[in-house]
């Protein structure tokens, strides 16, 4: 694949320690932009899990300047769409409109972060919204034995915990506790704004200068972040669903280990898509599953290297049998010339594809703010997976699956030893 790419990104440090990173794309008319704050679940004490979450639901019940209904309608109102989302490491208030609202998007932002009301009555009434989001999941078992996977795979260590926190902490937050996270965290030297899209990068600083919190330029304490120790665990959790689901995976490397590339074509070729070992031979030959495939989870000190598929529970041992077979079959066989070309076209169609999105761009930009503290280029990325070779791969998956440490879980009915395929 060859292309010519010419990349604008820029980066400000504002004295008051917040980030500003933008990458100008001027022929697109809409504009994507991130406030990314660098706290999640991992962050959170154990009396109150699930607040970073908590927090980022109630920013839109009202702030100093705007009712619930005004701040739903401040983008809507002009075409443009306004959200957030928590993760295990990190919290983002995110905005897409068109190029000439950028103000107004930079604002808004702003005033969900800076004014934030928490009124008491409001805390308890969300909390019902949460006990509410956190059934849903239950009532999923597809999307539930991930956050039971990663109880697994991590024990007891933060990354571990549910992103949502659980009923129990859910119901012991208050104005007082969420006061307390948002003093510590919500800083602007924990800040990251990024950008993408038709705008200017001086522009963009000079609007930010506006509405960034002056007046909490105290450092942010580090993170308490400790490194995981694995610990292989096998789990069932039995239950009355129409499928029986399971996820099993192993520990990687962290994001700017030198083997991301390789990592990446490996969990390609493993289970990325159609056309990979896992898909064609559990659905397509043995009609063992309707989904299966394998993920990659990258955090600041480690990784994960995962695999999902939900089948009738007769059909469990045998699909875990054949989920060993491709592995082993990838850790002891090097790849051809074709299967490695044709995975790293792959690859890279998707990551170009990806990027002619401005929200994944923005997305982008911020993850490799907060993974790596620098700019990968998209040169770079290409010129990394290019330079990949079938050994490569081959160590790679030796390295992660020969340990044979697979934490698994199992949700839903089961018949006989489920894990005994993996051995």
């Amino acid at each position: 694949m060859k292309s010519e790419r010419v990349e604008t990104y820029k980066r400000t440090v504002l004295p008051n320690g917040l980030r500003i990173i933008t990458e100008s794309i001027p022929y697109v008319r809409s504009v994507s932009l991130g406030l990314w704050l660098d706290v999640g679940s991992r962050d959170e004490p154990l009396s109150s899990l699930g607040i970073s979450h908590f927090i980022e639901h109630m920013v839109f019940k009202g702030t100093r300047t705007r009712s619930p209904s005004e701040i739903a309608s401040h983008l809507e109102s002009v075409g443009g769409v306004l959200n957030a989302f928590t993760g295990r490491e990190q919290t983002c208030f995110y905005a897409k409109f068109l190029d000439e609202h950028l103000d107004k998007g930079v604002e808004i932002l702003f005033d969900l972060i800076n004014n934030p009301l928490f009124g008491s009555s409001d805390i308890e009434k969300e909390k019902k919204v949460i006990l509410e989001e956190i059934r849903d999941i239950e009532d999923a078992p597809g999307e539930l034995v991930h956050d039971l996977f990663a109880e697994a795979i991590f024990s007891d260590h933060p990354l571990g915990r549910p992103i949502l926190g659980n009923k129990k902490t859910v119901m012991g937050l208050n104005r007082g506790k969420v006061l307390r996270f948002v003093g510590k965290h919500y800083r602007p030297a924990n800040i990251i704004v990024a950008a993408s899209g038709n705008l200017e990068h001086n522009r963009l600083v000079k609007i930010t200068k506006k509405y960034a919190d002056r007046n909490n330029n105290s450092p942010v304490s580090p993170n308490n972040r400790k490194k995981p120790k694995f610990k292989a665990l096998r789990q069932v959790f039995r239950r009355n669903t129409n499928q029986t689901h399971i996820c099993l995976g192993l520990p990687t490397k962290e994001f700017t280990n030198e083997s991301r590339g390789a990592m990446l074509l490996l969990n390609s070729i493993l289970g990325g898509g159609m056309s990979s070992r896992l898909f064609q031979h559990l659905r397509e030959e043995l009609g063992l599953v309707y989904t299966v495939f394998s993920f990659l989870d990258f955090f600041a000190d480690n990784g994960i290297f995962g695999i999902y598929l939900g089948t009738e529970k007769t059909n469990a041992g045998r699909a875990l049998g054949a989920i060993r077979h491709e592995i082993d079959r990838i850790t002891e066989n090097r790849l051809t010339d074709l299967e490695l070309a044709s995975a790293k076209e792959q690859l890279k169609g998707n990551l170009m594809l990806g990027l002619e999105n401005t929200s994944n761009r923005m997305n982008r930009l911020a993850k490799h703010e907060l993974l790596a503290n620098r700019h990968i280029t998209l040169d770079e990325t290409v010129a990394g997976i290019d330079a990949v070779t079938a050994d490569d791969v081959l160590k790679v998956a030796r390295e992660v699956f020969l340990s044979n440490q697979f934490s698994a879980v199992t949700l839903g009915p089961v018949k006989g030893n489920i894990y005994a395929a993996l051995e």
